[in-house]
């Protein structure tokens, strides 16, 4: 069976991920969060390495040869599928995870995300976080965001992306999107060149370490809208692993600067809905007023969830919160998961 049918399969049983491994006869699926064999379909070691070799670069045949992890996009054109694939290698041999992309990124409003992120101009000044899980969701809304102001606003948009998930068409906005490895090879050195290219909005698919952090802070400082993805369990972590990354001599000082422009943090999770086959993604908001950025100032980051709770007028809300109207509007039906106040 080639993977076209292998990717068909999957989508017909809407599955998020696809697992291949040389060694093994069976295929798993990931659906709902749950990983199962996807029945009746089966390939062959020999054509898994073929096809993926048809897709390589020269860059990637090096990592490839050479036995090292790697990602990069494919759309397969006959099922209208985009895919992000990671290659690697275990003690059975080639083993390939593809992730299941929508072919377009969807509204924010179908993802039910917060109505904070639709307020954000791009032609605001700061930093926006949205953070999560590995698997949890993070791209789809920063790419639904980068669409929503694409329908709304005549900015320029300069991303940088590992690889690039969702390609975004010039409708009111300017696109030009970045792939590491392919157009840079640093983050902090793309961000640096990024200042000189006249962006409104600068994407950072993931804030990966010290240096990335660094130039991802000067440029929201520096007067742009700097957007960015974090893994993280909640919001209030967010912040604190943004922190904890430089040392002890210099916290004190990046809490002053994040305390300056950092406009907000979009937390989500994906939970179960009552059709078992199904996911949602249920959110919380930080918002930095006043007192959220004493709070960071502070060294107060184990009072922000408290803080939430109290100011939903100005749009902030927990897990907690919104996982209770998920159930008040009957889309979930299991009980709260404890996970959700961690």
């Amino acid at each position: 069976m080639d993977l076209t049918a292998i990717l068909h399969a999957a989508s017909q049983q809407s599955a998020s991920d696809v697992h291949l491994d040389a060694a093994l006869s069976q295929i798993y699926i990931r659906t709902a969060g749950r990983l199962q064999v996807l029945k009746n379909q089966r390939i062959e070691p020999t054509a898994l390495q073929n096809w993926l070799l048809a897709q390589l670069d020269a860059a990637q045949r090096a990592l490839f040869d050479a036995g090292q992890q790697f990602d990069f996009a494919h759309f397969e054109t006959s099922l209208d599928l985009r895919t992000r694939v990671t290659v690697y290698f275990t003690q059975n041999g080639l083993t390939v995870a593809i992730r299941l992309l929508r072919s377009q990124a969807p509204s924010l409003a179908s993802l039910g995300a917060p109505k904070f992120l639709s307020e954000v101009s791009p032609f605001s000044h700061g930093l926006v976080l949205i953070t999560g899980p590995t698997g949890s969701g993070k791209s789809t809304t920063l790419a639904s965001y980068l669409e929503h102001i694409n329908q709304h606003y005549p900015a320029h948009i300069v991303t940088l992306e590992d690889p690039i998930e969702y390609p975004h068409a010039n409708h009111q906005c300017l696109f030009h999107q970045m792939q590491h490895g392919v157009h840079f090879d640093n983050y902090a050195d793309a961000l640096h060149r990024n200042l000189r290219q006249d962006p409104d909005v600068i994407v950072v698919g993931e804030l990966r370490d010290l240096a990335s952090i660094e130039m991802a802070l000067r440029a929201a400082e520096t007067g742009h809208l700097v957007v960015a993805t974090l893994h993280s369990s909640n919001a209030a972590s967010a912040i604190t692993r943004l922190i904890d990354v430089f040392d002890d001599a210099n916290k004190s000082f990046i809490r002053q600067v994040l305390a300056t422009v950092l406009l907000g943090v979009v937390a989500q999770r994906l939970v179960s809905t009552h059709d078992t086959a199904q996911r949602v993604a249920t959110f919380e908001t930080l918002i930095a007023n006043a007192a959220v950025k004493n709070m960071i100032k502070e060294s107060k980051e184990a009072q922000l969830p408290n803080l939430m709770q109290t100011h939903a007028k100005q749009g902030m809300f927990t897990f907690t919160q919104h996982y209770q109207k998920l159930l008040d509007t009957g889309l979930v039906v299991d009980s709260m998961p404890q996970w959700l106040g961690q």
